[in-house]
Formats: structure tokens, C-alpha cells, sequence
């Protein structure tokens, strides 16, 4: 099975370079012969603020080339806190995460292929509280107790952490300790990778015997004065290939998606602040 795998598109009808890098990435798709795609998250520009950038998301994407999953990023439903008495600079928003689930199906979910079980996660519920991450945690532990026998690949908005599964630090680029914790216990043994978005970086490492990949944004990049550099700083999408014995992952930058950057298209003028702010 192929799946490709494309994240952060800040897809809105005023992001114009960014509709244009998704058209391209759906020919890629539509030539590459893969079976789904899986969209990790901020499908949109700002879904939280503008629920009709689902609307928008859907028009444009209505002859996408696979069927497609989603799950959330902090731009279309807001974030959870990054750790213990650590506000979101943007928190979630529970009616945003009913019109997601209303525009793209549902925010979490299953899927068997090739030997392999592959396991969207809404990392935006994780440390927020209240019955929605309730429900994904016993979801979460009923998927968990029938994977024993069975190899994991859990894809999902955010990465479980920046350089070890024992940092402590609260940031909003990964997923809380707590529940990063709570997530390697219930997987183990079955879990063999995580693919992640967010960062606008690609990395691709193993870490305790566990291969965590970041997927790169199809929209733009973070210049290195507003973002700290911990990958390689590209826009594109990535493949996973699953076979019986293994799986396979290929980083790709197709033709017509151009390489962004964030300070020179005006859908975050706070980011240009932050660079002024710098000099």
C-alpha cells in the first residue's frame, strides 16, 4: 500500500501560492499511484478563527487523485497546553474541532494494511483535558490491546518530542511529557515509527528503536532568524510504502512546489513581527 503523506498546507482562498504548491502536489499524487493520502494537520490557514477555510479546503481538493484522512493541526482547531500549568497560546476550541469533524471525518482512526496498523492521532486533544481526550485515550487503549501481534505506525499533527523522549521542557512544537509517555507505554512493544508535521522541517531519525519522521509543510518554510534549525528546512510531502516485511518512507519536493517562505507571503504578519522584533 502507498499512502502519501502531506501536512501544513495554510490552505485559505487568499493563500494563492499555497493553493498553487497543493494543485502541484496533487498531480504528484495523481502520478505517483498512491492508494490514500493523509493530511497531518493545519489543513488550513486559520480554520480556527475562519471555519470557511474548510469549505475552501474541500472545493479545492474535491478532485483529489486517492481518498483521503485528516487529522487536526493547532491552526484549524486551536492547541493543546504544552505542559502542566502552561497555557495554549491559542486553546482548543471544541465547537472548531465539531466543524472539523464536520468537514473532514473523523479526528482519529485505524487503518490495517500489509501487516502494518496505522494509527492517526488528534495530537491537539492530548493534555488538554475534558471528554473529548477521554474518548481518544480509551479509543487510543482499545486500539493499543488488539496491536499486540501486530507492527504500529502512528501519524499524527505534532512530533512526540524534539530531542529525547525524556525532555521535560514544555514546548509547543511537540506533544506534552505526559502523555508522550502515556502513548509509548500502551504502544509497546508494536511501535516501530511515528510521522509527524508542525515544524516545517523534514528530519528523519530512530530514536530507541522507534524511527520518528518529520514531514515537511507543502506550503512553506521557517527562516532559521524566527525558527531554530533542527532539520532540513524544504517544502514537500513524503511516501510511505508498506509491505509485508517492511515499510518504506521517501521524502519528495515535486515539481511546482515551490520552496516559500513564510515572511514573504502576508498570511502571518505576526511572523514578520517576530523578525522585526529580532532587528
Amino acid at each position: 500500500m502507498r499512502i502519501a503523506i502531506v501536512t501544513d498546507s495554510h490552505l485559505s482562498p487568499e493563500a494563492e501560492a499555497f493553493n498553487r504548491n497543493w494543485a502541484a502536489v496533487s498531480a504528484f499524487v495523481g502520478a505517483s499511484r498512491a492508494d490514500l493520502t493523509v493530511h497531518l494537520g493545519d489543513v488550513t490557514v486559520d480554520g480556527l478563527g475562519d471555519p470557511a477555510q474548510f469549505a475552501h479546503v474541500r472545493t479545492i481538493s474535491a478532485s483529489w487523485p486517492t481518498p483521503m484522512r485528516y487529522v487536526p493541526g493547532n491552526h484549524d482547531i486551536g492547541d493543546n497546553p504544552p505542559g502542566p500549568e502552561v497555557a495554549a497560546q491559542q486553546p482548543l476550541d471544541r465547537g472548531r474541532l465539531a466543524d472539523f469533524r464536520g468537514a473532514f471525518g473523523p479526528d482519529y482512526w485505524a487503518l490495517d494494511a500489509e501487516g502494518w496498523r496505522v494509527i492517526g492521532l488528534n495530537a491537539e486533544l492530548l493534555g488538554s483535558g475534558g471528554l473529548e481526550e477521554a474518548e481518544q485515550w480509551a479509543w487510543i487503549s482499545g486500539v493499543a490491546s488488539q496491536s499486540r501481534d501486530i507492527r504500529v505506525i502512528v501519524l499524527l499533527h505534532k512530533p512526540m518530542f524534539q530531542q529525547s523522549p525524556a525532555d521535560e521542557t514544555p514546548h509547543q512544537r511537540v506533544i506534552p511529557i505526559a502523555p508522550r509517555l502515556r502513548l509509548f507505554e500502551l504502544l509497546a512493544p508494536s511501535l516501530r515509527a511515528v510521522v509527524s508535521g508542525h515544524t516545517h522541517q523534514y528530519l528523519d531519525r530512530v530514536v530507541d528503536g522507534v524511527r520518528h519522521i518529520w514531514v515537511p509543510s507543502t506550503a512553506f518554510y521557517l527562516p532559521d532568524e524566527i525558527q531554530e534549525r533542527i532539520g532540513e528546512k524544504i517544502t514537500g510531502l513524503g511516501m510511505l510504502e508498506l509491505s509485508p516485511n517492511d515499510f518504506r518512507f521517501d521524502l519528495v519536493c515535486p515539481d511546482g512546489v515551490i520552496r516559500h517562505s513564510a515572511l514573504d507571503h502576508p498570511m502571518y504578519p505576526e511572523l514578520a513581527s517576530a523578525r522585526a522584533r529580532l532587528h
